[in-house]
């Protein structure tokens, strides 16, 4: 495309400057407008066939040129357009360009490079313009959800910013990253969430792509299997997302804005008890423990204390872009700024960005051109804790609405906040429950509305990120360029908690401040040959070397026992206990890379690729490794056999074969590593240090190699278009941090050890299902199926994961032929029964079933229950993922649905394993009361209440199908008419309605199927529901213009 757009200017140059030596010649004039929205086309491209020579339209589609007597045909061209084709008859001629269907010539990116689709060998999915622009996001990964078959996003949390977890073609890695990595205009960024944070602040981390405007975006494509992520060896193993910025044009400059302002509300609340229904359930639950009943009239309670409505509120969000972009011949721009505010559905929750990007392109000489992409950003957060940790009193907020009992009021009479351990007698008055043995119930956690109001947890980002890239033709066919790029990052977050909030005498009030600088700077250099030798033989090729740095400096402060609280964080050092702490971590990767595309006749295409990667993190004697690919392509209807076909309109074979790796871990994983410990001798503290990880000289990477076999067809004159793609991807040598032997003085060892794959099929469909003067309907599906399986394990039984839930530990479980991420517990086998024979009930023998409580299946028949009763009961994974998008234009009306959807995987719902415990200390579910066991009513799916019976085993009773359906966008838009618009100077004006997430069809009882307790970063957590941030429904009022 850039040198397209060179070319062009040449060609414009050339015009002008002869047009005074011809003297016979005579001037056409007219207006290209779009055949889909009637709308003049600006910029679009009028040459004169058989000539350089051309101009381009004006922001009204307007264009005049000068044809000589011998020139008789001019073209009309503009990208994703039909070219058209025109004899000159008379002196106005206005052009109507229909979009272009196929795509076969449409560019795409693949990694130092670009290629027509026609000519690619590998597996990659692409958005570009018209797909992004349609869509209103806050975040640039967004884009990708549902719209590129093979990719699988997860919204982790729907706190303001929060992250997500991106899965190309599965999960490949259990201790390193599966994220893909990111290539931002050329510059590899940092896309690990974690590294948005310091990691102080409540709640989950801030997502990686939240500093970039997503209205700066010009497109992505998605790289898949290994020989399209080979060129970027030992970091392309989990995919790699390339996205282009929009850049300047020679030309008058064109200006947009767009603006939008909604409202957020939560997609969905739980069915509490109410204040009279939890009375009455407390006087049941302490009845059925021997306890007194406490409330004489529960119905004096009434509804009581809503704690989800006083937690979620309506949220404001709005959005501003502006953009300007122009240029000459020799220097071209594109500036932008954009401002982002959201307000969070939780209270104490929000999120503002600004950004502002500057694109220049600079025409030094004829061969030599420099270009220079600049974005900065800042971000300011507000969070709580919404991440599901179980410490007293630090439960996620969300989780604290479903405990806390509706009798409480968030504010006393006395105007104080309600504490911890409180519960509410008879005649409406506070009693503490630590004090008063008489009350056993109530939940230990503190007021959620009361943690927003006087503690503070809050955070700041600045993100700079620049790439200058010089380009020097050095010959017709030898194309140098070297690039020097940078993404800086430094994170300020602050924590104050208050002593006021609970009546244990320990509680101390504590105040952290963190911050942290980390710097990614990357060197590249490629050399690119490209020649076609007899009309037939094209040859593609480059070779490169890339050098990158990568350090992470931070420094912390903590301090307790504040003597007056007024500073908060602003003066730590008021504290009685300070405590400083600071880092410093350094990486270094050293690459020589190249790739070579040959074509023969545009039918047959062969690619190589290999990369040589040397990472200091890795052991002494595995530092370095090299990736290769190759892939071949063949253009089955460019053959004479397909001439007269009537079917195709395209048929191309792509199969593949690469090795890429995986170096996703700690700078220092290889070394052996000590850590801070005190020892008593006589009494007396010995501070020191003890070893705590193994070194590992032989540590390498995970290495994936991944097959595939595409097929890119088209049909009725390439009005429908559909891709299927087969792979097979092998992951072996796993980084696992491993237990070792007491005897060695260390407690792990991060070593390689076992295999891991995944198999799938995708196909994506791109359709134009009606084209009129006045309608049109388009349609695209992207439909993805993969399976995991853990195929080695290093010859160990299993692996015990999913630590520290809500006190559950080892919730999931790594086996051979297992998946990654399965969960694992007991099999419920309903309630016990009055009329059971209990003693023969296999049961725990540290305890004495009786009628209403849940009993377990025996698997091994042993006639007891105990840990080796459990076996596999879900997997977070789903088989199936989708996505359909329907746009429809009618006149100057437009409208876009987009569906999105999984199918095949499971969510524990830990929210469950408190709110039906029926205890007598957590509020509970309308429907589990209502369908608790009673005599009078024998269920078999939940349990009695008593209070302080026993806590329940983790099983299958808690997980649910995770599958669901939604309605992710639509969205309404009108364009005022060119015709209203003409004395107003606007080129174009479009008024919009968009709604998100209206819909969702789920079988799953919880609030939102979209989660993670473990985040991002988290391989081993997923699937799990504990007070997640739930996701929001979303109404906005848009408008766009240009001029």
């Amino acid at each position: 495309m850039k040198l397209k757009i060179l070319s062009l200017l040449i060609l414009i140059f050339i015009v002008f400057g002869n047009l005074t030596a011809y003297s016979q010649s005579r001037t056409v004039k007219g207006i290209v407008t779009s055949g889909s929205t009637n709308f003049p086309l600006a910029f679009a491209n009028v040459s004169i066939k058989y000539t350089p020579y051309g101009v381009s339209t004006n922001f009204d589609g307007s264009y005049e040129i000068r044809l000589q007597e011998s020139e008789t045909t001019l073209i009309f061209s503009y990208q994703g357009f039909k070219t058209q084709e025109v004899v000159v008859t008379k002196s106005e001629i206005n052009i109507v360009l229909q979009e272009d269907i196929t795509k076969l010539d449409e560019v795409v990116l693949i990694g130092y490079g670009s290629s027509s689709r026609k000519d690619l060998t590998g597996s990659i999915g692409s958005l570009k313009s018209k797909d992004l622009d349609a869509v209103r996001v806050t975040s640039v990964d967004e884009f990708v959800q549902g719209r590129v078959s093979g990719v699988v996003l997860t919204q982790t949390s729907g706190q303001p910013g929060g992250a997500s977890s991106i899965r190309i073609r599965g999960t490949s890695s259990i201790l390193a990253g599966n994220e893909p990595l990111y290539v931002i205009d050329g510059v590899i960024v940092e896309s690990s969430n974690s590294m948005q944070s310091s990691g102080i602040a409540d709640g989950p981390p801030i997502n990686a792509m939240s500093n970039i405007n997503p209205a700066d975006i010009k497109s992505i494509d998605v790289l898949k299997d290994a020989s399209a992520t080979a060129i970027y060896g030992s970091r392309g193993a989990s995919g790699v997302i390339i996205i282009k910025t929009k850049r300047g044009h020679n030309g008058e400059v064109k200006v947009d804005f767009d603006s939008y302002l909604g409202v957020q509300t939560v997609n969905k609340k739980l069915k509490l008890l109410n204040g009279a229904q939890f009375a009455h359930y407390i006087n049941e639950a302490n009845y059925n423990a021997g306890m007194p009943r406490l409330y004489t009239d529960p119905t004096a309670f009434g509804e009581g204390t809503d704690w989800q409505d006083e937690l979620f509120r309506e949220a404001i969000i709005q959005n501003y872009n502006f953009s300007a972009r122009g240029g000459n011949e020799n220097v071209k721009y594109a500036l932008s700024g954009s401002y982002l505010g959201q307000e969070g559905v939780v209270q104490g929750t929000d999120f503002n960005r600004m950004s502002f990007r500057a694109n220049l392109d600079f025409k030094l000489s004829e061969n030599v051109s420099l270009e220079n992409t600049a974005n900065i950003s800042r971000i300011n957060f507000n969070t709580v804790n919404t991440e599901g940790s179980t410490g007293l009193g630090r439960g996620s907020f969300v989780s604290r609405t479903y405990d806390f009992s509706p009798l409480l009021p968030v504010v006393t009479e006395n105007g104080d906040y309600t504490k911890a351990n409180y519960m509410v007698d008879n005649n409406g008055s506070f009693v503490n429950t630590i004090e008063n043995s008489n009350f056993v119930g109530g939940t230990a956690l503190v007021n959620p509305l009361a943690e927003i109001a006087l503690n503070e947890s809050k955070g700041k980002n600045t993100r700079l990120m620049n790439n200058l890239v010089l380009k020097w033709e050095l010959r017709k066919n030898l194309h140098f360029k070297s690039s020097l790029g940078v993404d800086l990052l430094f994170n300020d977050e602050s924590v104050f908690r208050t002593v006021q909030l609970d009546f244990s005498p320990s509680r101390q009030a504590n105040a952290l401040r963190a911050k942290q600088l980390s710097s990614n700077w990357v060197n590249e250099s490629t050399l690119r040959y490209t020649n076609t030798f007899n009309n037939k033989h094209n040859l593609n090729s480059f070779v490169g070397f890339s050098a990158q740095q990568f350090e992470v400096d931070n420094l912390s402060g903590i301090a307790l026992g504040f003597p007056v609280e007024n500073f908060g964080t602003d003066n730590i050092g008021l504290g009685e206990q300070p405590t400083i702490g600071s880092g410093l971590t350094k990486s270094a990767l050293l690459s020589y890379f190249g790739r070579a595309s040959y074509t023969y006749a545009g039918k047959y295409i062969i690619t190589l690729t290999g990369r040589y990667d040397g990472f200091s993190g890795f052991g002494e004697n595995n530092k370095y490794e090299f990736f290769p690919s190759a892939a071949l392509a063949w253009n089955i209807s460019d053959e004479g056999f397909m001439e007269d076909s009537s079917v195709f309109s395209h048929l191309k074979l792509r199969l593949g074969y690469g090795e890429v790796g995986n170096s996703a871990l700690g700078a220092y994983s290889s070394l052996s590593r000590y850590r801070k410990s005190i020892h008593y001798f006589g009494g007396e503290p010995a501070p020191g240090f003890i070893p705590s990880s193994a070194a590992n000289a032989d540590l390498k990477w995970e290495v994936s190699q991944q097959y595939n076999a595409g097929l890119d067809m088209s049909f009725f004159d390439s009005k429908l278009g559909i891709t299927i793609d087969v792979y097979n991807k092998k992951t072996e040598d796993l980084l696992l941090n491993l237990p070792t032997p007491l005897q060695t003085g260390y407690s792990i060892a991060t070593i390689n050890a076992g295999n891991v794959e995944n198999r799938g099929i995708e196909a994506s469909l791109d359709g134009k299902i009606f084209t009129g003067e006045q309608f049109e309907w388009s349609a695209n599906v992207a439909v993805s199926y993969n399976e995991n399986e853990i195929t080695n394990l290093a010859g160990l039984d299993q692996i015990s994961t999913g630590a520290g839930v809500n006190v559950i530990d080892g919730w999931q479980r790594l086996v051979e032929g297992g998946e990654i991420g399965a969960f694992f517990g007991y099999v419920s086998d309903g309630i016990a029964q009055l009329d059971d024979n209990i003693s023969s009930i296999p049961h725990f023998l540290t305890e004495t079933l009786v009628p209403g409580e849940r009993k377990y299946k025996d698997l091994n028949g042993d006639g007891v229950i105990n840990a080796d009763d459990r076996t596999f009961i879900g997997n977070p994974n789903p088989e199936y993922s989708f996505g359909i998008s329907n746009t429809f234009r009618y006149k100057a009306f437009d409208l876009n649905l987009f569906i999105q959807g999984v199918y095949g995987n499971e969510i524990v719902n830990f929210n469950r394993y408190n709110i039906e415990a029926l205890d007598g200390r957590s509020n509970v579910t309308l429907e589990a009361f209502s369908n608790r066991w009673t005599p009078n009513n024998p269920s078999n799916t939940f349990t009695r209440a008593a209070t302080g019976q026993r806590v329940a085993r983790f099983s299958d009773h808690f997980v649910e199908d995770g599958s669901y359906l939604r309605l992710k966008s639509i969205t309404l838009g009108y364009s005022v008419p060119a015709s209203y618009m003409t004395k107003t100077g606007i080129n174009r004006m479009r008024f919009y309605v968009t709604g998100k997430n209206l819909f969702t069809l789920s079988d799953y009882s919880g609030v939102d199927p979209e989660v993670s307790v473990g985040g991002q970063d988290n391989n081993l957590s997923a699937g799990g529901d504990f007070g997640s941030y739930p996701s929001t429904q979303t109404l906005l009022f848009g408008l766009n213009f240009n001029f």
